[in-house]
């Protein structure tokens, strides 16, 4: 599938792991394990000094790949906490070690699910779970870049199914199976195919229905927020070379009946998808939006897992609770993609995204590079989310870097942001502080 599918395929990527060995996704089965060991600085997360905390990391995964169309892995990083400064932890860590806040509520035991994989993104039906970074529905009019692990005491593992029937493509995401949180799903008829017989009206004329509600349930207890949209995208160039798609939305609030605030919004816009060659890949959109009260385009955006407790900022109003002024914006997206085409290539994939709030002078902006340099030897990743950097700016970074050092030997570092939200008094604020690691691993695959 092509068409509508082109923001899912290249501009909204589902995780992809670091590619820790050079063995070849071959056909049949395959078993892999490894073992990463590292220091870890982590802060607090408390209300008072933020103390960085010093911890040793002992990371097992283990897993299985059957071919293209079955992927299964499991393991946690199991934080063991050996300094703990002031202020001192309020709770007791489990054993004396093993720090509490990564597993004290249920939807914890998500973080053992490291890769989940039934089907392929090209065929009829593809179930995923795991971790996820930069993933939307659809179009990404309602769910649009979305991390579900920007909480550093909050752990869960997301799903999506997506399955096809006839005309009629029907997908469903949970940002946490184990909890009430996130729930969204996409239904959407490809018109071209119901109206005619021609093939080339084929994934043509898209029409589809969003919807999405966030229980609030897990993570700390936020407030419920319900989103629906209406889109319908038109392919006006389909050629091997070029294709290119003008689409247009409408969304509202679902959970609000406040008459006096416009809790609803439109968009209008332009999809470009270019291949130079066979293995480079470019994508861009641009979309005009009218917005404002308390609805958005993109509302569970990069940095939402924050912004349900402080839309920006760090102390600020909710994302639930946020106004906007009636206000147009732009929003503009670019992707590209270099695929390898022999062993030891270059495989890279890199997207931005970019927001301006003409009224207000917002910007949000977010970026997210995944690279594996010629060889195979050096991988590395980067995404970094900006919340109106012109305002009250929030920030949010991670880079990994992975080298491997001899065949089933490798170097790990990162460093990074942090936010914890804490409960301050009737309501919840975030701390902000940093991170870094340090450590090795050994992996094999068989």
């Amino acid at each position: 599938m092509i068409g509508a599918l082109l923001l899912a395929s290249v501009l909204h990527q589902a995780p992809r792991a670091f590619v820790e060995n050079p063995a070849l996704a071959e056909e049949g089965i395959h078993f892999h394990a490894a073992l990463e060991v590292e220091a870890l600085a982590l802060p607090s997360g408390s209300l008072g000094a933020n103390g960085m905390d010093g911890y040793a990391v002992v990371f097992p995964r283990m897993g299985v790949r059957g071919g293209s169309e079955f992927e299964f892995e499991l393991g946690a990083p199991l934080r063991l906490r050996l300094l703990d400064r002031e202020p001192v932890a309020d709770t007791s860590d489990f054993g004396g070690f093993l720090r509490y806040q990564d597993w004290d509520e249920r939807s914890d035991l998500g973080q053992l699910v490291r890769t989940l994989r039934v089907g392929r993104d090209d065929g009829a039906f593809l179930l995923r779970a795991g971790a996820y970074s930069t993933w939307s529905l659809g179009a990404g009019w309602l769910v649009n870049r979305y991390n579900n692990n920007l909480n550093p005491d909050y752990h869960p593992a997301g799903a999506n199914v997506v399955a096809y029937l006839g005309p009629t493509r029907v997908e469903l995401f949970a940002s946490d199976v184990l909890a009430g949180r996130l729930f969204a799903g996409e239904f959407r008829l490809d018109l071209g195919r119901v109206l005619s017989d021609d093939p080339e009206a084929s994934d043509r004329f898209l029409l589809s229905l969003d919807v999405a509600h966030d229980f609030g349930r897990a993570g700390l207890r936020a407030q419920e927020l319900s989103a629906a949209s209406i889109g319908f995208q038109a392919g006006v160039v389909r050629s091997d070379t070029l294709q290119l798609w003008l689409q247009a939305a409408a969304g509202a609030r679902a959970d609000t009946l406040i008459e006096s605030v416009p809790d609803f919004g439109a968009a209008f816009g332009v999809v470009a998808r270019g291949l130079p060659s066979e293995n480079v890949d470019i994508t861009g959109r641009l979309e005009a939006r009218r917005q404002g009260g308390r609805f958005r385009f993109g509302f569970f955006g990069p940095s939402y897992e924050l912004a349900r407790f402080s839309g920006v900022g760090l102390r600020e109003a909710p994302l639930a609770e946020e106004l906007l002024p009636a206000t147009f914006s732009g929003y503009g997206e670019v992707a590209a993609s270099v695929r390898p085409l022999a062993d030891g290539d270059l495989n890279l994939s890199a997207s931005a995204s970019g927001e301006y709030f003409v009224a207000t002078g917002r910007v949000d902006a977010d970026a997210a590079v995944q690279v594996t340099l010629p060889g195979k030897q050096t991988v590395g990743e980067l995404r970094v989310i900006l919340t109106d950097v012109t305002g009250r700016p929030r920030y949010a970074v991670a880079t990994e870097l992975r080298q491997r050092i001899l065949p089933a030997l490798y170097g790990v570092a990162s460093v990074g942001t942090v936010h914890f939200p804490v409960v301050d008094g009737a309501s919840v604020r975030l701390v902000r502080g940093f991170t870094a690691g340090l450590g090795v691993g050994v992996d094999f695959d068989r």
